[in-house]
């Protein structure tokens, strides 16, 4: 695999759309998602990222690519990218569809993430069987592909050709891959652009386990590198003068309202990378909750381990709130990012 000379990395932002615990109006929630969009859109990051869940209970966003087509008419330059899209879940003619309208409507700004899923619950909501979820990304990665690149798909009659039109802005919708497992990364490299891995509790040692021993073998055995597949990194990030302060504060009620409903929807902590038996299952100081002077510290240690060419944070999870969600966009923008090109 020849050696890859990375530029400077891309900085972007990752939100799942939910109000604040206790807070049912919706209207009042996207209002200030609007808002936030617009505020990153003239700072320095790359791309907004949304998520998805169906069938919870707190607002979580359930419907990705019709926000980013809004999104994209009430912002200018920022790109857009799902994270991830549950592909078994989803027709995936419509997805095709959505994706080229959203791009279409955003100006050509549009990635595509897909990943597997993995709350049974879901499936059984959506009559899909959770366990053929691997074959479903096989078939599914390559048919969206074909559909948004070559412009038609083989599901007319009798497995007919039939043409997908409009035509996107971009030529090639950026089509990634969300995951970290070994089965996930060969995928990955074999039917996608990119790779998108997550790690929440300890970020200094695990994208360099992923890189190290599941994505550079990878990329090796199907001779490809990240001059043609992308390498993008997702934590939550919290940059202040004072992180024990904020962490007190707000930071870990956010964190232990995060997974407590990951591990609800999952029936098990274990399930969603916590252990079952731990009293202390994170720790501030694993996290990227830190000094701005530290994040960017770690985040260029973490990147001459694991060479990432785009690092997502999680800039909003309840707890946090819209207006220290959007202080906390600028001080990021000021404080963190230009320094990690130098």
């Amino acid at each position: 695999m020849p050696e890859t000379q990375l530029e400077a990395p891309k900085v972007s932002i990752w939100t799942d759309a939910r109000p604040e615990p206790g807070e049912t109006r919706g209207e009042l929630r996207y209002a200030e998602l609007l808002e936030e969009a617009r505020l990153a859109d003239t700072l320095p990051f790359h791309a907004f990222a949304t998520t998805e869940q169906h069938g919870v209970d707190d607002g979580y966003l359930p419907a990705q690519l019709p926000l980013i087509a809004g999104l994209g008419v009430a912002t200018q330059r920022i790109r857009f990218m799902t994270n991830a899209l549950l592909l078994p879940l989803h027709p995936w003619r419509q997805v095709v569809e959505q994706a080229i309208v959203a791009d279409l409507l955003s100006g050509g700004r549009l990635a595509l993430g897909v990943a597997a899923g993995g709350y049974a619950r879901e499936f059984d909501l959506f009559g899909v069987d959770f366990k053929k979820r691997a074959e479903l990304m096989e078939r599914g990665l390559a048919f969206i592909r074909q559909g948004l690149h070559e412009g038609s798909l083989p599901d007319g009659p009798g497995g007919m050709d039939v043409a997908v039109l409009p035509r996107p802005v971009q030529d090639r919708i950026p089509v990634y891959l969300g995951g970290g497992a070994p089965k996930v990364l060969d995928r990955a490299v074999r039917l996608a652009d990119g790779v998108m891995p997550v790690d929440f509790f300890s970020p200094d040692t695990a994208f360099a386990d992923v890189w190290e021993n599941r994505l550079a073998p990878a990329l090796a055995r199907h001779d490809r590198s990240l001059d043609d597949f992308r390498f993008i990194v997702c934590v939550p990030l919290w940059a202040t003068e004072d992180p024990e302060r904020d962490w007190n504060l707000f930071y870990k009620n956010a964190i232990e309202y995060q997974f407590n409903q990951y591990a609800n929807w999952a029936g098990d902590r274990s399930n969603v990378g916590v252990p079952s038996d731990s009293d202390t299952p994170w720790q501030r100081e694993a996290m990227l909750i830190d000094t701005p002077e530290n994040i960017v510290r770690r985040l260029k240690d973490i990147r001459a381990r694991a060479p990432y060419h785009e690092v997502v944070f999680w800039y909003r999870i309840p707890h946090i709130g819209h207006e220290r969600a959007l202080a906390h966009l600028e001080f990021v923008a000021e404080k963190v990012v230009p320094f990690l090109s130098e």
